[in-house]
C-alpha cells in the first residue's frame, strides 16, 4: 500500500528562534567601472604552446586558462605588460573572443569593430535576439548573460527561462562563485570569461568536465525554486527517469506554473517560496545554514521526540509555503500549504515520518527523508494543497518520478 509523508505531519523540531528561511541561490555582487573597449586578441586559433609574458597573472586561480588563451591566439595582454586579469569584461569582448576561440568565420563590417562577431554570433545560433536586456554590446557582460552564449554554444536551444545557468553549471561549464552561490547579475571578469570558453572549448572536443556539484544545486534552485533533483537525484532523479522519452518525469516534470493553489473565486491563493534539500551526511552543504545548530533540532516519531545524530543517513527538506490570500481564515487557519510525497515509505531506525513543531517567532517546516532502507510503489509524485477545516481542499502536482525499490 502506498505511503505518502506530509510536511503537515512530518517536520523539523526547532528549540529556540532562528533567522527566517533564505535558500542560499544567489547574491549579486556590486557593479564596478565598466571597461574600456579594446581589441583583445586576434583571431589566430593555432595554439603556439609558449609561455607568454604578462605582468599580473602569476599565481592566479585563472593562470593556466589565460595562458592557454594567449597561446591560442583569441586574447592577449595590455601594452604596458599586464593581462588585468580582475578587470570585467564586456559584451562585445566576450563575444569576439568566443567566436575567434571557435575560430567561426567573421564577414568584415563598416560599423562598429565588434557587429562582425556579432552578426558572426547570430548566423551559428550563439546569440539570438532578446537573449540580452538591451543591445548596449559596451556594457558589462553579466554572468548570466555569458552562461546563455556559453549553452548556446554547446547546441543547446531549448531552454526555459532561468535554466542556462543550470545547464552551464550541469555540463561542467561555469562553477559557483563561492560554495552555493552564482551571482547571476554580477560582472564577468576577464579571468572567469577565459575560463569559461576553455571549457567550453574542452566540452566541444568531447572531455568530461568537473562539475561544481553546489553550483548546480543553486542553479537549480535560481530556476525553478527547488534543489531536490540535484542533491537528492538518486531519489527523485534517478536514470530510471531517462527512459520515458514521451512523458516528462523526473526534473522534467517540475512545473514552476504550478507552485500555486487557488480557489475558483481566487478567495483562497498559496503557493511555494522553496523547496530546498540539505544533504545531512555533507557538512559542506552550503544551505546547512538554514537550520540551526544539531542540539536544536528534534524529531517527532510516534509520540516520542528524538534527537538529530551525526550519523543519520537522511536528507532534510525545508519546506516555505504562504498563503498569499485568504479570505477564509476560520476555513483556512494555516498560513502554508501541505507539502506530499506519495509512494515513498522509510523506515531507517523509525525515520518515516514526524510532527511539526512551531516555533516562537517563526516555523520551520520540514521532512527528513532517509536515503537507504526505503521502499516505493514505483512512482514518486510530490503534490501541495491547502490545509482546511471541512472546506474543500486546492492541490497541484508538482512533479512526478519513477523509482522501484
Amino acid at each position: 500500500m502506498k505511503k505518502s509523508l506530509l510536511i503537515g505531519t512530518a517536520a523539523l523540531l526547532l528549540i529556540s528562534a532562528h533567522a527566517s528561511i533564505h535558500p542560499i541561490t544567489v547574491n549579486a555582487t556590486p557593479q564596478v567601472d565598466k571597461p574600456t573597449i579594446t581589441s583583445s586578441g586576434n583571431d589566430n586559433s593555432s595554439n603556439r604552446a609558449t609561455t607568454p609574458k604578462v605582468l599580473d597573472i602569476s599565481g592566479h586561480w585563472a593562470e593556466h586558462s589565460i595562458i592557454q588563451a594567449i597561446n591560442k591566439g583569441y586574447v592577449e595582454g595590455y601594452p604596458d605588460g599586464n593581462f588585468l586579469p580582475n578587470k570585467n569584461v564586456s559584451r562585445a569582448e566576450f563575444v569576439k573572443m568566443t567566436i575567434s576561440a571557435l575560430g567561426l568565420e567573421v564577414q568584415e563590417s563598416n560599423g562598429k569593430w565588434y557587429e562582425s562577431y556579432v552578426h558572426a554570433a547570430e548566423a551559428a545560433g550563439i546569440y539570438k535576439a532578446g537573449d540580452l536586456e538591451d543591445t548596449n554590446w559596451t556594457q558589462t557582460l553579466t554572468r548570466e548573460e555569458m552562461s546563455k552564449m556559453a549553452v548556446r554554444a554547446l547546441d543547446i536551444d531549448q531552454v526555459e527561462d532561468k535554466q542556462w545557468m543550470y545547464l552551464a553549471t550541469k555540463n561542467g561549464i561555469m562553477s559557483g562563485t563561492a560554495p552555493g552561490e552564482l551571482t547571476p547579475k554580477g560582472s564577468t571578469t576577464r579571468a572567469q570569461a577565459i575560463t569559461v570558453i576553455e571549457r567550453l572549448l574542452s566540452a566541444k572536443k568531447g572531455n568530461k568536465l568537473a562539475v561544481d556539484k553546489y553550483a548546480v544545486a543553486a542553479a537549480e534552485m535560481y530556476w525553478h525554486k527547488t534543489n531536490i533533483f540535484t542533491v537528492a537525484e538518486e531519489i527523485f532523479n534517478s536514470p530510471e527517469n531517462d527512459k520515458y522519452t514521451n512523458v516528462k518525469m523526473g526534473i522534467r516534470s517540475w512545473n514552476i506554473n504550478k507552485l500555486t493553489v487557488s480557489s475558483p473565486d481566487k478567495s483562497v491563493i498559496g503557493q511555494v517560496n522553496s523547496l530546498t534539500a540539505i544533504d545531512w551526511n555533507d557538512p559542506k552543504d552550503p544551505n546547512r545554514r538554514l537550520l540551526p545548530s544539531k542540539d536544536k533540532l528534534m524529531l517527532q516519531i510516534g509520540g516520542k521526540q528524538v534527537k538529530f545524530t551525526d550519523n543519520m543517513k537522511v536528507y532534510v527538506l525545508v519546506w516555505d509555503s504562504e498563503m498569499v490570500v485568504n479570505k477564509k481564515p476560520k476555513s483556512y487557519p494555516m498560513n502554508r500549504l501541505n507539502l506530499i510525497v506519495h509512494g515513498y515509505s522509510g523506515n531507517r531506525n523509525g525515520i518515516d515520518r514526524g510532527t511539526p513543531f512551531f516555533d516562537s517567532k517563526r516555523e520551520l517546516y520540514g521532512l527528513v527523508i532517509p536515503k537507504e532502507n526505503y521502499s516505493t510503489s514505483g512512482e514518486l509524485r510530490i503534490s501541495i494543497e491547502t490545509i482546511s477545516l471541512g472546506a474543500p481542499l486546492y492541490a497541484s502536482r508538482l512533479s512526478t518520478s519513477i523509482l522501484t525499490r
